[in-house]
């Protein structure tokens, strides 16, 4: 899959070559947007992005390419939506259980390549995908308020705020999309 745009980069399947550069961008946005350290267990799926995300159906990772340069500018994926048991509300950790929730994850752009639609782009592309394959009746992501722009962001895509935990146990915010196939032409 290559989603070719007229703004000097392309949305593309994750590539094991692309590997390297995709956990780069990953890393250094977790440090510099939410002043995280690793963790193994919550970045479990950075560590083993082909072993989570190069499934046949369901999950999957895609990248954003600069044009000039080649680089991995941006990442972005899907996979099952099931949460941690106390790290998140109970009543959406049996919702999302089902196996046929998907789960935004991962989509970060490294901060110099920000305002150019790559984010827009990126999220397109994944709920298209998504929805195309329909493996998934139910699109979810969370996110957090110290993310910059992320709630004005998820919310301009049309995802809808169905839990506000920022004062419980997750801090986070939850969102789910219409999870519709896309109609065909």
């Amino acid at each position: 899959m290559s989603q070719q745009t007229s703004v000097g980069y392309q949305v593309t399947e994750l590539r094991p070559e692309d590997v390297e550069q995709a956990r780069e961008v990953m890393f250094r946005s977790i440090a510099e947007d939410f002043g995280s350290d690793y963790d193994p267990v919550v970045h479990a799926d950075i560590d083993d992005l082909e072993g989570w995300y190069s499934k046949p159906q369901g999950p999957f990772m895609l990248v954003v390419r600069d044009d000039a340069t080649g680089r991995v500018i941006a990442t972005g994926g899907i996979r099952g939506g099931e949460l941690k048991e106390g790290r998140s509300p109970q009543h959406l950790v049996d919702r999302y259980r089902d196996r046929r929730t998907g789960q935004v994850v991962r989509v970060y752009v490294l901060r110099e390549e920000r305002r150019r639609g790559i984010a827009r782009a990126l999220v397109g592309a994944i709920l298209d995908r998504a929805r195309s394959e329909g493996h998934y009746d139910r699109i979810v992501l969370h996110t957090y308020l110290h993310s910059p722009g992320a709630v004005a962001f998820w919310t301009s895509t049309g995802a809808v705020l169905v839990e506000d935990d920022t004062e419980g146990v997750s801090n986070a915010m939850f969102y789910e999309f219409d999870s519709s196939p896309v109609a065909a032409p």
